[in-house]
């Protein structure tokens, strides 16, 4: 199962990790960015503010414990603009999570160019691909994907099955 699902995102099988579903794998993703950010004093990351509520309820849960999180506005065609994302960067940035497709209106982020802008940044990328998974071509490396979250009952998986994509090193 590993293998299979490396190879329909362009990953290693060591680089896939099962999870109990999307919500858990969301969360493990964000908060080990954040504990790892913290030993190196970076304790700021950046959403967006129509993140699924697992996305949006570990980043409350962060900020409690003395994060500080930049949730990027909505526009009216829900996609995330480029030059916010850029002037949101700090140097004490330790995290990028943007969902890949919103779950309420649909829309399509940007994905290959956050991920390219995180990369020159070093800022690790997680993607929220719950929506897309299984739905729409994705290629880890292509995109500059770091981490990446999904949800087996979005495409044909037993419920209680996720997925965490977690780039080597």
């Amino acid at each position: 199962a590993r293998t299979a699902v490396a190879a329909c995102i362009g990953a290693e099988p060591k680089e896939i990790y099962f999870t109990s579903g999307g919500s858990e794998a969301d969360n493990q993703a964000i908060i080990s960015a954040a504990k790892v950010g913290a030993k190196k004093g970076k304790k700021h990351l950046i959403s967006t503010k129509f993140e699924h509520h697992a996305v949006l309820r570990t980043l409350k849960k962060l900020e409690k414990e003395g994060y500080e999180v930049t949730l990027l506005d909505v526009h009216e065609d829900g996609v995330v603009r480029l030059e916010e994302l850029a002037a949101a960067i700090r140097p004490d940035t330790c995290l990028v999570t943007i969902m890949f497709a919103n779950n309420e209106i649909g829309t399509v982020q940007p994905i290959t160019e956050i991920g390219a802008l995180c990369r020159e940044k070093g800022i690790p990328f997680h993607t929220d691909a719950v929506q897309a998974a299984g739905h729409m071509p994705i290629d880890v490396n292509a995109m500059n994907i770091d981490m990446l979250s999904m949800s087996g009952h979005k495409f044909h998986a037993p419920k209680g099955v996720g997925v965490l994509y977690a780039r080597k090193n």
